[in-house]
């Protein structure tokens, strides 16, 4: 509904807009032969009476052909359109001369004579048909050149206008997996602790419905503040504690200028889960994780998140489809100012490199050795 209304809203501007330019066209060239007429010291009142005849019937021509080029032309190539060109405004051309030159005719036999209309010979009317050939073909060029401009942006336009509506669709779908993914693993923690211990399992509960408020408030957005990042992430890894116990540690090393700055929702839950499953999960003693933030040049900061080596190094492939998710995510946010690298070592990082938001307020605010202190579980 919508789009038929705002189709009708374009096409009625486009026909005021088509109104206008037809008679200021049409007027101009009224003028432009008034003013020679005058200047050549032939101007009376019959001859601008003629001009003004002679106006109006091109601009109906116009209009006609107009008409003609909507009805059969737009399918046709250019090649074909310029072909059928060559005859018609020619043809069109004799057609308003005939009908000026009747009409004057007619006034004429009605009126009687006026000694300031000439004899036409055949050799003048061929002289007034090339000139209204003439102007038809300049009205038919920039008619056809702001069409086919016309046509190229609204083109444009649609195609950009789909690309938003399939990015917005592609985040929707990479969010609805991160989203279930989550859940269903913390379900399971969960679920794991009701017979063994209660108490944590209520816990567990707690924090996994303080969790799903943000992941509901946060669904909409593009992007939210490493602030609102760091309260979810926390929630995570103490549901994540409530399975692995002793063998599961963690750290924040958060420069606090950084705080208000943007990522995509999930995206620091995604690598620390990342972190979880294919690092201390497949350690027999667990490990740590640490979490930090830095700032790495006056437009980009870095999100780092690092954990121990598997037990078995070829987990670690890089690929897997929480990486991939996350490189997408970044690239409809930020597209080539962010970048997500995984270094592969002793330890497992994850690196992700991101624009800076609030740059003007970390080059006269920002300390460098303002960090948080390490939290530690």
């Amino acid at each position: 509904m919508h789009s038929a209304i705002s189709q009708r809203e374009n096409n009625q501007r486009t026909s005021k807009t088509y109104l206008a330019v037809q008679l200021i066209f049409w007027s101009c060239y009224f003028l432009i032969n008034l003013i020679f007429v005058s200047v050549s010291g032939y101007y009376t009142h019959t001859s601008a009476l003629i001009f003004l005849l002679l106006s109006l019937l091109l601009g109906c021509a116009s209009h006609v052909l107009r008409k003609l080029y909507h009805r059969f032309a737009q399918p046709q190539s250019t090649l074909r359109l310029g072909l059928h060109l060559c005859w018609l405004l020619p043809t069109t051309a004799l057609v308003v001369q005939t009908l000026l030159h009747g009409l004057i005719f007619l006034s004429i036999q009605l009126f009687g004579p006026s000694d300031n209309i000439q004899p036409v010979s055949v050799g003048s009317f061929v002289g007034y048909s090339i000139n209204t050939g003439i102007m038809l073909t300049l009205w038919s060029i920039l008619y056809l050149f702001q069409r086919e401009f016309r046509q190229r942006r609204e083109t444009e336009i649609a195609h950009w206008r789909d690309q938003a509506k399939l990015r917005d669709m592609e985040l929707q779908f990479l969010r609805s997996q991160i989203n279930s993914h989550f859940l269903f693993n913390s379900l399971n923690n969960v679920r794991s602790l009701i017979l063994e211990d209660p108490q944590a399992a209520r816990q567990g509960l707690a924090d996994l419905a303080t969790l799903l408020r943000g992941l509901l408030h946060a669904d909409n957005k593009l992007t939210v503040s490493l602030r609102e990042e760091l309260d979810w992430v926390g929630g995570y890894l103490a549901l994540e504690s409530l399975q692995f116990e002793q063998r599961l540690s963690y750290a924040f090393q958060i420069d606090e200028a950084l705080l208000d700055e943007k990522l995509p929702p999930l995206l620091l839950q995604t690598l620390v889960e990342n972190a979880v499953k294919h690092g201390i999960a497949r350690r027999r003693a667990g490990g740590r994780i640490q979490i930090s933030a830095q700032r790495l040049s006056p437009t980009h900061w870095q999100l780092e998140i690092t954990n121990p080596s598997a037990e078995l190094p070829a987990e670690h492939s890089g690929q897997s489809i929480g990486l991939t998710n996350t490189r997408a995510r970044l690239a409809a946010a930020f597209g080539d100012q962010a970048r997500l690298d995984l270094v592969l070592g002793v330890s497992v990082s994850a690196r992700v490199d991101l624009p800076l938001n609030t740059a003007n307020k970390l080059a006269t605010n920002a300390n460098p050795n303002n960090k948080s202190p390490a939290e530690e579980t």
